[in-house]
């Protein structure tokens, strides 16, 4: 075999020649190739919650794109989008911004308008999600401060556009916290919505006509009545909220009667967001400082109305938890773990729980001794004025106060247990069943309204009586059912009276000596509450009895 052997200089390689060929036409995006149609167009506008210029309202940015798309000849208007008032952080709220981006799916637009990135999305990961998106079908968006379309954009330069837009949200974010923090300091209050209100300037100016409200709300809780019957009352009489609505409900009677800014001071900061993009506000325990203002502003109410408000709160509060636990240890026949004390101490000066702590002495002793939480939680200007509990005498007081009630020889343990037990008044109970009685009483006045239509019709001797037939047997159902909803309710009430009349018992049968040392456990079942003033402490039984002792005593 022949082999041609050939210079190795023939197959030396040689440096690769580049040669540019010139672009031809400048690119356009594909919708200047329709010739066929118009351009559907529409645009994003969104005005900030804190812009109250005249050039960026809401309405004038509707009007701009109005006449901007229509001096367009082969421009067609297909829809102005707009979210007012929303935050341009992220996407997730903003309703109009996801019908745009639908409809851009459907293929119903080919371009989008808006004045730059930071309208468009403040969060870079959004902007280039949605810009992606609106890429893949064919859509251009133009930003008109930036001057940039996204279909001849690169993305790098999106990347680095919406970077910038969200480091001016970031910006913005944390001088608008630094200058809330200056104003904290200062004592400036701030409640933009708050009923019986308005701002002005770093304080609160009292409306008159809602102010009237906000007393007959505390004045009406005060003298017992529920927060939800309150709600029912101003909605049944069509009294108007800040928003226009006369549709009251109980949370927000609540959130007005633990609001500390219609007494006069403020309690500043109890929210705090992590960040800019994250607008969830989280409850201040502690993770952040507060701020309270003393005599910030006009009281709508007095110091004293507001904290017996706080006094009856907890209360009840207090009772509601008392015939959950009945219920609790009737079925299960065992106790709460928590101190048996713990949810019957109230501060009079705040309205808040005492809780249990333990001092250390000089000489290391421990002692135990109960404080008012919200101080221990909040610090010493929050409720200033509250006073320290030692355990010991405290707990000699009641042992003194329960003995003298329960070793009477008069009764019997049995016929002492059954008479307290007597005073249990669950009242949501008490409310519900009179709400079923007035639907029962109505029903009933429904139905015999039917029956003398009846014999009227009978005496007439009209023959056809099908449609007061099926309006009885309508009545009668509701009849039965309301009756049914009233024994459940009975039998709830006696399942809690009897609860509470076996717990008594077996606490009277194991102190019936009377050298016995009572627990904390036995003393409060017998205690309803100790309200602790500045020179005294009273305590209400569940016999509804009450007993006072000065702080001197005890102490």
């Amino acid at each position: 075999m022949n082999y041609i052997i050939r210079d190795d200089k023939e197959h030396e390689t040689t440096a690769p020649k580049v040669k540019v060929i010139a672009p031809r036409k400048k690119f356009q995006p594909s919708y200047n190739d329709r010739q066929n149609r118009k351009i559907r167009v529409g645009a994003y506008c969104r005005v900030s919650t804190d812009s109250d210029e005249q050039e960026l309202s809401y309405e004038t940015q509707c009007e701009y794109y109005e006449n901007y798309i229509g001096s367009h000849e082969n421009w067609e208007l297909v829809a102005i989008y707009s979210d007012e008032g929303i935050t341009g952080t992220s996407t997730n709220k903003r309703s109009d911004f996801m019908r745009m981006i639908d409809d851009a799916r459907a293929g119903k637009l080919d371009m989008i308008i808006t004045k730059s990135i930071t309208r468009f999305a403040r969060n870079t990961v959004d902007s280039l999600m949605y810009l992606r998106i609106l890429k893949e079908y064919n859509v251009d968006v133009y930003f008109e401060v930036e001057n940039v379309h996204s279909l001849e954009a690169n993305e790098m330069l999106l990347t680095i556009l919406s970077s910038v837009a969200q480091q001016s949200s970031e910006d913005k974010s944390e001088s608008i916290k630094w200058g809330y923090q200056r104003q904290f300091e200062k004592g400036k209050v701030y409640a933009a919505n708050m009923y019986g209100y308005k701002s002005n300037r770093g304080t609160l100016d009292i409306i008159e006509e809602e102010a009237e409200v906000v007393r007959e709300i505390f004045s009406k809780y005060l003298s017992g009545m529920s927060e939800s019957k309150i709600a029912r009352y101003l909605t049944e009489n069509k009294v108007p909220k800040k928003n226009g609505s006369t549709k009251w409900d109980s949370g927000t009677i609540g959130r007005m009667l633990q609001n500390e800014k219609y007494s006069g001071d403020a309690l500043l900061k109890k929210t705090f967001s992590i960040d800019f993009l994250h607008k969830k506000r989280y409850k201040n325990e502690g993770q952040k400082k507060m701020y309270f203002v003393e005599n910030s502003h006009p009281a709508i109410v007095t110091k004293e109305v507001f904290k017996a408000a706080q006094v009856e709160r907890t209360k009840r509060n207090m009772k509601s938890n008392d015939e959950k636990e009945v219920v609790e240890s009737h079925h299960q026949n065992r106790y709460s773990s928590k101190n048996p004390l713990s949810n019957k101490i109230i501060c009079s000066e705040c309205g808040a729980l005492y809780r249990r702590t333990v001092w250390t002495k000089r000489n290391k002793e421990k002692e135990p001794v109960w404080r008012c939480s919200n101080r221990l939680k909040n610090g010493k200007a929050i409720c200033p004025n509250s006073v320290t509990l030692k355990e010991k005498p405290l707990l000699d007081a009641l042992t003194s106060l329960i003995n003298g009630k329960t070793k009477s020889k008069e009764k019997t343990r049995l016929e002492l247990a059954k008479e307290l037990s007597e005073y249990l008044n669950p009242k949501d109970i008490v409310e519900k069943k009179q709400k079923l009685n007035c639907e029962l009483e109505n029903v009933n006045s429904q139905i015999n309204e039917l029956l003398d239509k009846g014999m009227l019709l009978v005496a007439r001797g009209v023959q056809d009586e099908s449609q007061i037939e099926e309006h009885l047997t309508q009545c009668y159902q509701t009849k039965q059912m309301l009756k049914k909803e009233l024994q459940k309710l009975d039998d709830k009430y006696n399942a809690l009276k009897q609860g509470r009349q076996e717990k008594l018992l077996k606490t009277l049968e194991r102190n019936s000596n009377e050298h016995t040392v009572m627990t904390q456990e036995d003393l409060a079942v017998f205690i309803d509450r100790i309200v602790v003033k500045k020179d005294k402490i009273e305590i209400e039984t569940i016999d509804d009895q009450k007993c006072e002792f000065l702080l001197n005593q005890i102490n």
